[in-house]
């Protein structure tokens, strides 16, 4: 299995932002108002406890406390790209695919299968995690849908940037 050191710097930025991107991306893709926008915050939370706890090395590197701060800062920034939320959300979604197709490809010439395995399904789960926290275009918690097209149509294409199969 990797571990950080097995990565140059900008390596490792990718590695670590990409989730954190994905997370961004997908909350942003959906309509789900403050309440929802709550639970699409914390939705990830358990994924990112489980693989801080699980037995993949790189994933428990990539989810530590301090890595998390060094992400949170890396992007920060991207969240000023364009003057409408429209831009914000286009800017997040081009990062979260590209950042994660990169990641794939670093895990490809310098991880383990099991690290590849381990990370493509960590970026897809956080993504339906997020996308599954709280129902988009739904009144006072009446009608709407689980997960929205844009949200579909973002974790179609993160499926396929990552080279997992769609559910």
């Amino acid at each position: 299995m990797s571990t950080k050191t097995d990565f140059s710097s900008v390596e490792w930025e990718v590695l670590r932002d990409a989730p954190h991107l994905v997370v961004l991306a997908v909350a942003a893709a959906g309509s789900s108002g403050i309440f929802g926008s709550i639970a699409e915050a914390i939705a990830p939370s358990g994924t990112i406890v489980d693989a801080l706890k699980g037995s993949n090395q790189l994933l428990r590197e990539v989810c530590g406390k301090e890595e998390v701060k060094a992400s949170i800062e890396s992007i920060k920034d991207l969240a000023k790209t364009g003057d409408s939320f429209a831009d914000i959300q286009a800017a997040f979604r081009k990062e979260a695919i590209a950042k994660s197709r990169t990641a794939l490809d670093i895990l490809r010439q310098k991880g383990s299968p099991e690290d590849i395995a381990a990370y493509r399904n960590f970026l897809v789960t956080l993504g339906d995690k997020v996308a599954s926290a709280a129902k988009e275009g739904d009144f006072l918690g009446f009608g709407g849908e689980r997960v929205s097209e844009h949200e579909r149509s973002l974790l179609a294409e993160l499926a396929k940037a990552v080279g997992a199969a769609q559910a």
